[in-house]
């Protein structure tokens, strides 16, 4: 009997730790599986996140930008960094046209007759065109001819003033007025191939004097700024586009 009561305490001792480790199984199958549908459901919401958000594009770097004043800043350029660009231009583009004037003047041929008498004698008066063109000498634009202002993101250009380069007369713009003769004098004023060289000479003499006025300079100087500035800014512009040109007209020597 006694043999029996202990095998029937161990099988029953036996069963009890089976129910007790099932017991455990089932907690833990039953904590387990709510977290592990969880963990797909995350998942699955981070999949469908990147495939539907939006892609930030690749920044590329355009052709040709400044890249100086990328990496150093408009503060990082030095005078130097112009004047080697506005040096090779004034030597490629030494003489500079800035402006071309067409002026007009009057003129009086005066044809002596017999003994040269005022009775004899016929006047014509007719007015001369012609054309002036302006220039001016980059050949003397010098590194001490630029300024550097980095407060103002300003080149400053000294340029020299404008000459009056070239002078022509246009005989067949002239427009000829009415013929003045004595009343001894008869025909029309003709001129010999002698005369009609000086007068030619004479014609030019007169335009230049008109283009040296201080009006016809001051359209020039005018001018040559405009000129100047065209030709100088794409090359500051091509080491920073922060920086612009100014011209500055010297005073003629």
């Amino acid at each position: 009997m006694s043999e029996n009561k202990d095998l029937q305490e161990m099988i029953e001792q036996a069963v009890e730790k089976s129910v007790r480790k099932e017991t455990r199984k089932s907690r833990f199958a039953s904590l387990i599986v709510p977290i592990l549908g969880y963990a797909l459901i995350l998942c699955g919401l981070w999949f469908i996140y990147n495939m539907v958000k939006p892609k930030t594009p690749e920044i590329k770097p355009v052709e040709d930008q400044d890249v100086t004043l990328e990496n150093h800043g408009i503060f990082g350029f030095k005078a130097a960094d112009f004047e080697e660009p506005i040096l090779g231009k004034s030597e490629q583009q030494s003489l500079l046209i800035v402006d071309e004037q067409e002026v007009s003047v009057n003129s009086v041929i005066t044809q002596a007759g017999l003994f040269n008498w005022a009775i004899t004698s016929k006047t014509l008066n007719e007015t001369i065109y012609g054309t002036g063109i302006y220039t001016v000498d980059l050949s003397k634009v010098r590194r001490s001819s630029i300024e550097f202002d980095e407060e103002q993101f300003t080149v400053f250009i000294h340029i020299p003033y404008p000459e009056l380069h070239e002078v022509t007369f246009d005989p067949e713009k002239t427009v000829l007025g009415d013929v003045q003769k004595g009343w001894l004098a008869f025909g029309e004023v003709t001129m010999t191939p002698e005369q009609q060289k000086t007068f030619e000479i004479e014609a030019k003499t007169k335009l230049t004097n008109r283009l040296n006025e201080a009006d016809s300079f001051d359209r020039a100087v005018k001018f040559a700024r405009l000129s100047a500035y065209d030709l100088y800014q794409p090359v500051v512009s091509a080491v920073s586009p922060v920086y612009k040109v100014s011209i500055i007209v010297d005073d003629p020597e």
